[in-house]
């Protein structure tokens, strides 16, 4: 059975190799790169996440889906789910990590924010990604530094060190060492731009749906949850203890574990 597995903004495919290496033992796995890491592509002309789901839409009908099982990450999850809503004879089932849903409020505050041009003051990822650092000596040295970030705490060394050779490209002036290959101005355009807004939408899925969130999530919150049951009773949702809202890169192999296991269950 195919798998496509869709990233979340500012971590491209590779950061997710220990999970879609563990997928690997049932599924035949896909995984586009999104717009950010095409060269050429430019941030300032993206005002919404909608061309980042025709980019989606479009790789699935190229490489031919039809009753795939479809995962995303953050951004990915919505990205796949906006894919399902348009394109559901692409999917068999539909798998969403820790996915991006605004509550009313906070929504209505975004998007008063963005209108009133305080998007870049009131995000509180935007100012840490303006102030990331772009180049360092080696991936080597990228590691060390990013061992040391909170962020990356609940990350084993080996999940650590996909995300950093995921990110770690060659520098564009040709000198030594690298820099990151997911630009931090794409970063801010997709949080500036985000997220589509899918509660209304989500009691049209058809499909069979898992959603894996991080008990300690600070995006996929408990009022998330319950916005998603409310609409989609027969959502199957599961937590993993002593995780955030990177639980696929935290825990791979228990993800990877929970996706088989409800994608065979759907045999019954």
């Amino acid at each position: 059975m195919n798998l496509h597995f869709a990233h979340a903004n500012a971590y491209p495919p590779g950061a997710y190799a220990p999970l879609l290496d563990d997928l690997r033992r049932r599924f035949a796995v896909r995984a586009m790169a999104s717009r950010p890491l095409w060269p050429g592509s430019a941030p300032g002309k993206l005002h919404d996440w909608h061309p980042l789901a025709d980019d989606l839409v479009a790789y699935l009908d190229k490489h031919g889906a039809r009753g795939w099982v479809a995962v995303g990450h953050s951004l990915g999850a919505i990205l796949t789910a906006e894919a399902a809503l348009r394109r559901p004879e692409f999917f068999r089932a539909l798998v969403l990590i820790d996915p991006v849903i605004f509550s009313r409020p906070l929504m209505a505050g975004w998007n008063a924010a963005r209108r009133l041009g305080l998007a870049r003051r009131v995000h509180p990822l935007i100012p840490t990604a303006l102030r990331r650092r772009r180049v360092f000596l080696s991936a080597d040295e990228m590691f060390e530094r990013y061992r040391r970030a909170p962020i990356f705490r609940r990350l084993s060394d080996a999940s650590l060190r996909a995300y950093v050779a995921s990110v770690a490209g060659p520098r564009a002036d040709g000198q030594p060492g690298v820099e990151l290959a997911f630009s931090p101005e794409w970063e801010v355009a997709i949080y500036e731009s985000g997220p589509l807004d899918l509660l209304d939408k989500l009691h049209l899925l058809t499909l069979p749906v898992l959603a894996i969130r991080g008990a300690e999530s600070d995006t996929f919150r408990p009022w998330g949850v319950r916005a998603l049951k409310q609409r989609l009773p027969s959502a199957v949702v599961r937590d993993v203890p002593g995780t955030g809202h990177l639980v696929p890169l935290e825990r791979p192999g228990e993800c990877a574990t929970i996706i088989i296991e409800f994608v065979e269950a759907l045999k019954g």
